[in-house]
């Protein structure tokens, strides 16, 4: 059919110039055409569009599985970033209880070290005192024994008979009260 529909036009091609415009053979293009349109439409609906659909609703179906995938790797991630934040919050707050505990603890070192050299300091001043109070009760007695001696011989020289030691040490003793009273009262 579709060949003779063929060699009619081309040999009213070849006689008008436009084959489906002439009116021994409009009427049949029109009818094949029209059953040609119905019969693809026929098809169409019969295998390709039914194709079609079920591919359109498993990308549908795909596409909202990615999607509700997505979601909840969305909410995964703001439940771990929740988390990471409270994990940061918490290292925070140790980080400064720790360093306020080695505040406390470094003040209470310095604290115990300034002690120590207090209580060092204070030894050794009572260690320094008493020495000197040793060396000065020891010079006192040099000066004294000097003394002794020296009223001994001015005694002697003065009185040209000797004194005894302890004689000479009560009249020492005498003179150094007698100097210390006039001392202390010329203060």
């Amino acid at each position: 059919m579709i060949s003779s529909a063929y060699a009619a036009a081309e040999g009213h091609a070849q006689s008008s110039g436009l084959p489906q415009f002439e009116s021994s053979v409009f009427a049949s293009q029109m009818f094949w055409t029209i059953v040609s349109f119905f019969v693809l439409m026929y098809l169409l609906n019969r295998y390709v569009i039914p194709a079609i659909n079920d591919i359109l609703d498993s990308r549908s179906k795909k596409i909202g599985e990615d999607i509700q995938q997505a979601e909840r790797a969305r909410q995964e991630a703001d439940r771990l970033l929740a988390n990471y934040r409270d994990q940061i919050e918490r290292a925070r707050q140790l980080t400064a209880t720790t360093i306020d505990e080695a505040r406390i603890e470094a003040a209470a070192i310095r604290e115990q070290a300034l002690a120590e050299l207090g209580e060092e300091l204070n030894k050794r001043k009572a260690s320094a005192l008493e020495e000197i109070e040793r060396t000065r009760v020891q010079a006192m007695e040099a000066v004294r024994e000097a003394a002794v001696e020296i009223a001994m011989l001015a005694t002697e020289k003065l009185i040209a008979k000797s004194v005894t030691k302890p004689k000479a040490e009560s009249m020492v003793k005498e003179a150094l009260e007698h100097l210390e009273k006039n001392r202390i009262g010329m203060h």
